[in-house]
């Protein structure tokens, strides 16, 4: 029994692992598709608003894939017209750049530091190879295309496919029940997270841009757009966000300012990722800090550029598909952030009792015993005598 269900791990293992390398082979498919499902979930309810109110189903879903069209252009177009003014402005501070590296390498002198190992560190902060990087990135038309031209796309079909589902709920409810309420659960959750960090990444994004335009630094709509995109990553997305405008603010004013800007930025986050968006969404998400650090590690090996920003809703699917389907295995979401409510207390688990005996047609009874025996059933506790202990119980008896 333990050895067979030690094999069965090992299989669930093994086909884990195939999984995930062929969904690493395959991952600019799987990316855009699976963030082409989350975006349609998220305007489900929108769907289910307008079908409530007299408007034909296919027209529902036509709205709702417009309307996240729309958001998606909208973020598009933000993003676009902030690398364009970074890349215009960058090249106005390549003096004071230099200047700062100047000083910095006099005073790595003073401090004893050696002259190849300063031109070592102070290679990557090169600031001709970060203006090409992002021009680089820009100029990826091809890439950035194909990528939308997908998303648009799968999104496309993705709402088609959900204009009527009434029926094929109805039917894996009564088929597999554990696993449509799973699925339930993951839809409520992953739109909650979309709805609650745009919301919060607005937010912030404003008060960072606030923060900026108060200390007089540049490209304030710049570092708000990248505030905001940046709030879809978990746990270490706002100091993504916060390390370019806290550059811009050296370049462009002084140390004090940046040690100001940074000093605000941590704070603002701390409060809104760490003290209000956790009351607010509850136990929407219902995954903890360490399971969300490590997924975004790992789905960003995975799928790739948009693992961190998928991380969080590809663990919730795995975790609703995974464990919370099947009632044998729910209690691991525990260990990722669950819920202890639907889980069976020790009282209610019955007590181990010796297994039952089990009769096997395959086995055969010893001719010999039947014979003996003549049919008659053996007293408790008899010691049956085999037929050559027969023979010299006999031999001795007449000696």
């Amino acid at each position: 029994m333990v050895a067979a269900e030690g094999i069965r791990i090992l299989y669930a293992g093994a086909a884990l692992v195939a999984c995930l390398v062929g969904i690493y082979f395959i991952r600019d498919v799987v990316a855009p598709v699976f963030l082409a499902i989350t975006l349609v979930l998220t305007v489900r309810p929108l769907v289910l608003w307008l079908n409530d109110h007299k408007i034909p189903k296919l027209v529902s879903a036509l709205i709702g894939m417009l309307v996240v069209f729309l958001v998606l252009l909208t973020i598009l177009f933000a993003v676009t017209v902030a690398m364009i003014q970074f890349i215009q402005a960058m090249p106005a501070y390549a003096d004071r750049f230099t200047e700062l590296y100047n000083a910095a390498s006099q005073q790595l002198l003073a401090w004893g530091v050696s002259q190849e190992t300063i031109t070592e560190w102070l290679r990557t902060f090169d600031y001709t190879r970060l203006l090409g990087y992002v021009t680089g990135v820009m100029s990826s038309v091809q890439f950035w295309a194909t990528f939308l031209g997908s998303l648009f796309l799968f999104v496309a079909f993705v709402a088609v496919d959900l204009t009527d589902t009434t029926e094929k709920r109805s039917k894996l409810a009564q088929l597999r029940p554990n696993l449509a309420a799973a699925l339930l659960d993951f839809s409520w959750r992953v739109r909650k997270y979309w709805i609650v960090n745009t919301i919060f990444g607005v937010a912030v994004a404003l008060i960072n841009m606030g923060i900026l335009t108060w200390l007089q630094i540049p490209l304030v709509l710049t570092w708000g757009i990248l505030a905001f995109v940046t709030a879809y990553i978990p746990n270490v997305g706002f100091i993504i966000g916060m390390v370019p405008p806290a550059l811009m603010a050296l370049l462009a004013r002084d140390w004090q300012t940046m040690v100001i800007m940074v000093a605000a930025y941590v704070v603002i986050n701390f409060i809104a990722s760490m003290v209000i968006q956790p009351k607010v969404t509850g136990d929407a998400v219902g995954l903890n800090i360490t399971t969300t650090f490590i997924s975004l590690v790992f789905w960003a090996i995975i799928i790739g550029p948009l693992g961190p920003i998928l991380a969080v809703p590809l663990t919730l699917c795995c975790k609703s598909v995974l464990f919370d389907a099947d009632p044998r295995t729910r209690w691991l979401s525990v260990f990722m952030g669950g819920s202890l409510d639907n889980l069976v207390t020790g009282e209610e688990v019955p007590p181990v009792q010796a297994p039952a005996v089990v009769e096997d047609d395959e086995i055969e009874p010893d001719p010999d015993i039947e014979h003996r025996l003549d049919g008659k059933p053996e007293a408790p506790g008899a010691v049956v005598e085999t037929e050559d202990e027969a023979e010299v119980a006999e031999d001795d008896g007449r000696s």
